[in-house]
């Protein structure tokens, strides 16, 4: 085939469509490009539209305090959560009215310029506590941080949280170590902390009745008392710490404050720090000296009572307990004791255990009664507790204490009735004979009371003499006056006053020497013990005076009312103190000085002292002086100690003696508090 070749017509044609092909093709190109462009911005707008809005979620979620600043000291934004923690509304924010500067408070402001120039130029602000001062001028505690939004920048962000409820949180807590701080110094028992090497790192105040000091640095051991004679305590105590266990109510002897032992029962815990590392215990010590004293002379009593009872067992058949088993529902007695007939004079052998049986026995007097009582206790499914009389066949009254108790299936329903009956009838006759002792103490103690009173009769006589020879005085003033012409009236009604004055005070005598004199029945009340003292000394005055005798008294102020009989009470130290004034008058040389003195003790007691400076008490017979019918005097009956010491053990007291330095006798006895310190009234 034969090729033509291109007229120059046809190839300057084709020469326009290439050039306008290749401007199609870079139009396309640059439509791409532009299209490329449109895109990239449209996802730069919309990346910066979330940031936008993210950033605006954070503002309006009011979380913390966000706001907008610059360093001119403006306020540009703020969300509703800063403006309620400084108290602004959004009018102030757009008015300009809020300069993040003036919101400083004053004494912030130094501090705050200066952290701002220190972080200018890194564009950001660590945290940091200051204050703001609100639009009512109170202030509101904060952490703020912040940065600017470009290295170099005017403006930024800041955020705040309110620290209002964290200080209030750290002042409770500071205000609540203060108080433990206040009860670990108060109270009664002392807390500890020992390190690794089981030392005193920590001891409370009132810790050993001692300054603690001297115990830090010191192990519990080497204070012991006992670590020789009870090893096997000690060692169980080290094992148990080295163990790392807590261990409770460990007791041991110590040396106390005054050097004299101390039985101390400790508690504690082991402590190990983060890493689980030990860094020793914390516990609780107390005293219980007087506990300890009071268990041996309970485990001396008891040993004492085991004693008497095996003494008894060859004359006195001792009190048993009988018990049985009954079924409501068939009325038969399901088991029931040898001691039971025993007690009720049956024979086992002769007499089948039924109810009836023993029913009969019940004294005819008290018979219904019971039956009504047990009824109703079946009736309504509770405890029975009675006491009755048993007639026996030759005519003898048993008294027996009985208790019963209703057992039920898991239906409830009831299916015996269980129950104890003890013969009491010894008990009864001891309660009898402890209550003709207690008479016969009160006597003792009347007729004791009788002869102090006939011992002061003379002085006694003077004391209300005096008073009456004063208003016999103050009365013949009064007529004296009357006789003036005109009569001094006004002279008149004060001698008049004074006669009055004198027959009370002669009065309040004659009725305090009645108290003391008339036989009544002990009267426990709440009286003022510094007043009750205070009128023993008006009664012994004479006495006093007669010996040549200076009294001083130490009364505490404030002190609580005691719970018990007046008249009792002062019988003790009315007697503690004639027995001084007695003892100081046989002294040649010397002062003869008596004192008198009161304190509330740390249990809430009531401690009251009469020391004097006479011969003074054989220490070996501290305590004998306390028993009945022992005296040192030769005109003494000894039992005027022995009655006071009865007196004070019957009010929950303790009475005891020590030697005086340099010389003489203390004599000492508590008496609980019955409450808060007396109204005026009272006293």
């Amino acid at each position: 085939m034969e090729v033509r070749p291109f007229s120059d017509k046809q190839i300057a044609l084709l020469e326009t469509f290439a050039a306008q092909a290749a401007i199609a093709i870079e139009n396309v190109r640059l439509f791409e490009v532009e299209k490329q462009r449109t895109l990239a911005l449209a996802h730069a707008n919309r990346d910066l539209a979330e940031r936008e809005a993210k950033i605006r979620r954070l503002i309006d979620s009011n979380i913390i305090g966000i706001f907008i600043w610059d360093f001119d000291g403006r306020i540009l934004e703020a969300n509703d959560a800063f403006l309620r923690m400084v108290n602004y509304d959004r009018e102030d924010l757009v008015s300009g009215r809020m300069q993040w500067t003036e919101l400083t408070a004053p004494d912030w402001r130094d501090r705050n310029n200066a952290r701002i120039e220190q972080q200018k130029n890194s564009g950001h602000f660590p945290p940091f506590e200051k204050e703001y001062t609100r639009k009512d001028g109170t202030r509101v505690p904060v952490l703020m941080g912040g940065a600017t939004f470009e290295e170099g920048g005017n403006q930024g962000m800041a955020y705040v949280l309110d620290l209002t409820e964290r200080k209030r949180a750290e002042e409770a807590l500071r205000e609540s170590e203060a108080k433990f701080r206040d009860y670990a110094e108060t109270a009664s028992d002392w807390f500890w902390e020992i390190g690794p090497d089981y030392k005193f790192t920590l001891l409370t105040e009132n810790a050993f009745g001692s300054d603690p000091a001297e115990r830090i640095g010191t192990a519990s051991w080497d204070h012991a008392l006992d670590l020789e004679t009870e090893p096997e305590k000690w060692r169980l105590v080290r094992e148990t710490l080295d163990a790392r266990e807590p261990f409770r109510d460990f007791v041991y002897c110590s040396v106390g404050g005054n050097g004299l032992p101390m039985y101390v029962k400790a508690s504690g815990t082991p402590v190990f720090d983060a890493n689980g590392e030990f860094r020793g215990y914390r516990g609780t010590g107390s005293d219980v000296t007087e506990r300890k004293r009071a268990d041996e002379a309970l485990r001396e009593s008891a040993e004492a009572l085991r004693r008497s009872e095996a003494y008894l067992a060859e004359s006195q058949r001792l009190t048993h307990t009988g018990s049985w088993a009954w079924d409501p529902r068939t009325e038969e007695v399901l088991y029931c004791s040898e001691e039971m007939f025993r007690i009720f004079g049956l024979d086992p052998r002769k007499s089948p255990p039924g109810r009836e049986n023993f029913r009969r026995q019940i004294h005819p007097e008290d018979r219904d009664r019971v039956r009504q009582k047990f009824e109703q206790c079946l009736r309504e499914r509770v405890d029975s507790v009675e006491e009755y009389r048993v007639l026996l066949a030759d005519g003898t009254v048993r008294h027996i204490a009985s208790s019963g108790h209703p057992v039920v299936d898991e239906n409830g329903e009831l299916i015996a009735f269980i129950g104890t009956a003890v013969d009491v009838t010894e008990r009864k006759r001891a309660q009898e004979e402890r209550e003709r002792l207690r008479q016969l103490e009160a006597d003792l103690a009347h007729v004791n009371r009788v002869s102090m009173m006939g011992e002061l009769a003379a002085s006694l006589a003077h004391e209300i003499t005096q008073p009456i020879a004063s208003a016999r005085n103050n009365a013949r003033a009064a007529l004296n006056f009357l006789d003036q012409r005109p009569p001094n009236l006004g002279e008149v009604r004060e001698a008049l006053d004074c006669v009055v004055g004198d027959s009370d005070r002669a009065g309040d005598i004659i009725d305090r020497i009645r108290d003391h004199i008339k036989k009544a029945p002990p009267r426990k009340g709440r009286f003022d013990l510094n007043a009750a003292i205070n009128e023993v000394i008006v009664l012994a005055r004479s006495a006093i005076t007669e010996n040549g005798v200076s009294v001083q008294t130490g009364l505490a102020d404030g002190l609580f009312p005691v719970q018990g009989d007046r008249v009792q009470v002062q019988q003790v130290v009315l007697n503690l103190v004639l027995n001084a004034v007695e003892a100081m008058g046989s002294v040649e040389a010397g002062a003869r000085e008596l004192s008198i003195s009161t304190e509330q003790n740390r249990t809430d007691g009531v401690l009251v002292e009469v020391r004097d400076s006479g011969p003074g008490i054989d220490p070996t017979h501290l305590e004998r002086i306390f028993e009945a019918f022992y005296t040192a005097k030769s005109s003494g009956t000894g039992m005027g100690l022995s009655i006071c010491r009865s007196i004070i053990d019957a009010h929950g007291g303790r009475l005891w003696a020590e030697a005086n330095e340099p010389r003489g006798a203390v004599f000492q006895f508590t008496l609980p508090s019955a409450g808060s310190p007396a109204p005026e009234s009272d006293k």
